[in-house]
């Protein structure tokens, strides 16, 4: 079994300047009696897992019922035809134009849902994903899609194939070299090509405030953890050209998050915490888009361009 990594640096910035802030065990189950590690980069402001487990040791975790594994993970509905009609309707789909006529790669596609949808849309598309039952499950879908990382497609396959639109929602907060893996995504984009991410906000409220508890530190998943200035300081570190950096937060993981904060902090017993108003569908709806306004809601999504 290969030895825990001890970093002495940050994997974003380089920086010496960093410092130990919790450790805590998975939120996934918390029987598990292992624990994690969180440092923090004075100068970037990112936060990482130090020592870092070796990929033996998180296999364990990363099994079939692993949520992204499933199907329709991330399905805004379960017919497959309303969300066409409704991405036509708005002329967007997960943030973004339509790709109608791009040539599209979702890297950690998992189980296809995004690219399933993409290619409804017109749009050429190809996955990269490190899991053995993502790629099965993908592929049974009729998607083309390699299974290992991107560092090892580019070293089978090169990197003559450009890709207009790459994305990668909440994956590279899993890569152990987060550098490493945008200079290979850079290298595959498309010239005017887009690189498109999103990752949990570590520096948002709710991660502030519960540290491995809130849901979307999930250790140890997430390798690093992003702040909005850390996620765009490791896209110019490889020369990408920032077009946009916002947050986005959901408001079913907003209201998740409020009821933790209230049972875990302010003792609320959770039956009032089901109940209160504030929590309600409308009342996290207006604290996703209070926060989001801000810029300091849950997910930090961020635009590329070479």
């Amino acid at each position: 079994e290969a030895p825990m990594k001890h970093l002495s640096n940050c994997p974003v910035c380089s920086s010496l300047e960093i410092d130990f802030v919790f450790e805590a065990v998975t939120n996934r189950n918390p029987s598990n009696p292992a624990r994690w590690k969180i440092f923090h980069c004075q100068h970037c402001g990112h936060g990482f897992m130090n020592p870092q487990p070796s990929w033996e040791e998180l296999s364990i975790y990363y099994k079939e019922d692993y949520d992204p594994y499933i199907q329709n993970h991330g399905a805004e509905d379960e017919n497959d035809v309303e969300v066409v009609k409704s991405a036509h309707t708005s002329g967007t789909f997960r943030h973004l134009p339509i790709p109608t006529g791009k040539r599209v790669l979702d890297v950690g596609c998992g189980a296809g849902w995004f690219l399933r949808i993409c290619k409804k849309l017109g749009a050429e598309t190809f996955g990269i994903e490190p899991s053995e039952f993502g790629a099965k499950r993908s592929r049974a879908d009729g998607l083309d899609v390699f299974h290992g990382m991107v560092e090892e497609y580019i070293q089978h396959h090169g990197i003559e194939r450009k890709f207009d639109v790459i994305t990668a929602n909440h994956v590279i907060e899993h890569a152990p070299d987060p550098i490493q893996t945008l200079q290979g995504l850079k290298s595959l984009l498309a010239p005017g090509g887009m690189l498109w991410m999103s990752v949990p906000n570590a520096a948002c409220y709710f991660s502030r405030s519960l540290g491995g508890q809130w849901h979307s530190t999930d250790l140890p998943y997430h390798l690093q953890q992003f702040s909005p200035q850390s996620l765009e300081i490791a896209g110019t570190q490889v020369g990408l050209k920032v077009n946009r950096v916002y947050t986005y937060s959901l408001p079913s993981a907003t209201a998740a998050s409020l009821r933790y904060l209230l049972r875990k902090r302010f003792l609320f017993p959770q039956r009032i915490s089901m109940k209160m108003d504030v929590i309600n569908k409308s009342g996290a709806e207006k604290i996703a888009l209070n926060l989001d306004r801000k810029g300091a809601g849950e997910a930090v999504i961020a635009e590329f361009r070479i």
